[in-house]
């Protein structure tokens, strides 16, 4: 009944919206409102093909490499949902011989990840960080080891204790990513 933003119209009744992925508030923005209508006037409502193929636009290469400069490394990639992110990064950092690590209730996307990975799967108990280390202790030292974990979990709205799960990648896999 109202357009996507921290508060929403449902039935009737005005509510906090906290199944959406505009927490940020600029879904409205007028500013990006009119940078949108400004874009899709010049280059149309879509790119017309996948970015590997042919529908990489100058805003595209423009937009990756301002948030380059801005994080300080040669080359950014930016994709259009995090969906996607967790399908192409995690999927293409390791292989056949090696490790992800994921907690049990990590996100969908972080699960495909992984599966299109071929990586050796590993789940730990959810938020569990003494089953986190009983299981990087069974990995092959040899082996990569990546971590994948939600920070904040999308279906409960637990927080993953960071903190520990780096003090222990630090402590049992040092040169791992």
């Amino acid at each position: 009944e109202s357009q996507q933003d921290t508060e929403v119209m449902m039935s009737g009744r005005k509510v906090l919206m906290f199944g959406s992925n505009a927490y940020t508030g600029l879904t409205n923005d007028p500013r990006v409102i009119e940078a949108a209508v400004s874009a899709t006037r010049k280059y149309g409502s879509g790119c017309a093909g996948s970015r590997f193929l042919n529908g990489t636009l100058d805003l595209h290469i423009e937009l990756e490499k301002e948030l380059a400069d801005f994080v300080g490394k040669e080359e950014a990639l930016v994709y259009s949902t995090g969906f996607q992110v967790n399908l192409g990064v995690v999927s293409c950092l390791t292989g056949r011989n090696d490790y992800i690590i994921c907690d049990e209730l990590d996100h969908a996307s972080i699960v495909d990840g992984r599966r299109l990975s071929f990586s050796q799967a590993i789940k730990y108990k959810h938020n569990d960080m003494e089953d986190l280390e009983r299981e990087l202790q069974k990995c092959n030292p040899e082996s990569i080891k990546l971590i994948v974990v939600d920070g904040v979990f999308s279906m409960e709205g637990d927080i993953a204790n960071l903190p520990e799960i780096v003090r222990l990648k630090k402590s049992i896999m040092p040169a791992s990513l």
